[in-house]
């Protein structure tokens, strides 16, 4: 494992460990100092980002600005407009019978996190928590996705430029990494990736206690119960689908069509909108990605030729839109697939890929139980024109976000929370849940000794006191 300087992980904590217990980083001038040089590290490496991840996993520059930078620059923007009023301390209430006192809970940070982040982003799930981080006044070890080599390289050599680099590290490396990470005795640790790897980090950072926030994906569904534009709604479905080549812990996993005429209006515009978005071949289009690794690439090919073949409890699927692949240039073009059974290959695991699965069934609440009958999802999206629907979508349905009419824009939202729960992970963190959940909200009480107002309390009589009390209350 690569640290980027001469020293071990341990070493290199403790000398944050050092830094932190200085309370330099508690000042809301160095917080604000910290944020300005992130938001600078757009301006100067932008360009030098954007060809870095058109590199390590096939990202156009458009997408890059639409789900990398933007979103983390308006989670800066965000936190430096409100910073002021998230430091400030809240005065609690103190009953009569305990005063004269003061009482309040008062922010301060936790000490030194922890943050790993995953190759389907991976600035913003690298740099997006890390605003969080900062704003709430935390030393920080960013661990890059081992997927993304060249970008964890280039954040390592740049972010000492705009950050103090005794607050903030980067370290390289795989998953021996990682795991080196998650044994530190940190106050955080912020991670997105895979289920099963988040299982085993939750276990290696449970030696020491550590809290841990999981962002750890699904199967979000899309349920199509009625449209009156289906331009737009096929418009919409293909860019939350389809941007970063599916590769999106957001992004729609399956779709629920509700009846088989809805089913056909909703196939006929995705495919639509796909060839608007990227032409009819998109492999030559510079806005459509690339898969991460030939290897996922393959996987994918096989999940799709599965489904199609059919098996024991689940019939065949109907490949009726793309399917084109070159595993060796790691490139798989939007593909949809009709009659998808329940139990087929791709109803699995979470899809990772351009890949849409459409289901078909006959009411709407045969939608919301299948959706409800596998574990939760992050996001669940509804396209209806119906209020009744809607409102019942919003309180029926299992996930960590419920969105309607539209897919994935809840993602680029500061002022919204990501709240993943069950199988997608757990944890709440965006804008100001970013800044709480790198906070400690800490008791503060001061009783003055020139009255001894307790003293009804004390032995040998405390009835009496009490007494007092509860009539004062």
């Amino acid at each position: 494992m690569t640290t980027g300087a001469h020293q071990t992980l341990s070493a290199r904590v403790a000398d944050l460990r050092a830094f932190a217990n200085t309370r330099a980083t508690h000042a809301r001038a160095f917080r604000i100092d910290q944020l300005k040089g992130l938001r600078e590290l757009f301006e100067d490496y932008g360009p030098d980002i954007q060809a870095t991840l058109r590199r390590d996993i096939g990202k156009s520059a458009d997408q890059t600005n639409q789900t990398e930078f933007q979103p983390v620059k308006d989670e800066i923007a965000y936190a430096m407009l409100h910073l002021t009023d998230w430091m400030e301390a809240q005065p609690r209430p103190i009953p009569y019978g305990l005063r004269p006192g003061k009482a309040m809970v008062k922010p301060r940070p936790l000490g030194v996190v922890g943050i790993a982040g995953n190759w389907t982003h991976p600035f913003y799930t690298l740099l997006a928590p890390l605003v969080g981080a900062v704003a709430a006044g935390n030393c920080t070890v960013l661990k890059p996705s081992m997927h993304t080599p060249r970008t964890a390289k280039l954040l390592g050599t740049i972010l000492p430029e705009y950050l103090n680099p005794r607050s903030v590290v980067t370290i390289a490396g795989g998953q021996e990494a990682l795991e080196e990470l998650a044994t530190q005795r940190l106050d955080h640790l912020f991670f997105t990736g895979s289920e099963r790897l988040g299982r085993h980090i939750y276990t290696k950072a449970a030696a020491h206690l550590t809290p841990v926030t999981l962002q750890l994906g699904g199967k979000s569904p899309v349920i199509v119960a009625d449209g009156s534009n289906w331009k737009t709604i096929g418009r919409r479905i293909a860019y939350g689908k389809f941007t970063n080549a599916g590769q999106s812990l957001v992004s729609p996993d399956y779709l629920i069509a509700i009846g088989h005429d809805v089913a056909a209006k909703v196939q006929e515009s995705v495919i639509e909108a796909v060839e608007e978005f990227y032409g009819e071949t998109p492999a030559d289009s510079k806005h459509y990605g690339r898969i991460i690794t030939p290897a996922h690439t393959q996987h994918l090919v096989d999940l799709i030729q599965a489904t199609v073949k059919g098996a024991v409890g689940a019939t065949p699927a109907r490949l009726v839109y793309g399917g084109k692949y070159n595993t060796d240039a790691a490139f798989l073009a939007p593909t949809l697939l009709a009659d998808v059974h329940p139990n087929s290959a791709i109803m699995q695991e979470q899809v990772l890929g351009p890949i849409l699965p459409i289901l078909v069934v006959d009411t709407y609440d045969e939608a919301i139980e299948l959706v409800n009958a596998k574990p939760t999802a992050p996001a669940a999206y509804l396209f209806s024109e119906r209020r009744r629907i809607r409102k019942d979508f919003m309180h029926r349905i299992n996930a960590g976000a419920a969105v309607m009419n539209a897919t994935v824009i809840q993602a680029a939202l500061p002022s919204i929370p990501h709240n993943f729960t069950g199988a997608a992970g757990f944890g709440t963190w965006g804008g100001y849940e970013s800044f709480r959940l790198f906070s400690q909200y800490r008791t503060h009480f001061y009783k003055p000794t020139h009255m001894d107002t307790l003293q009804a309390a004390y032995p040998p009589d405390p009835t009496y006191g009490q007494r007092m009390i509860d009539k004062l209350r």
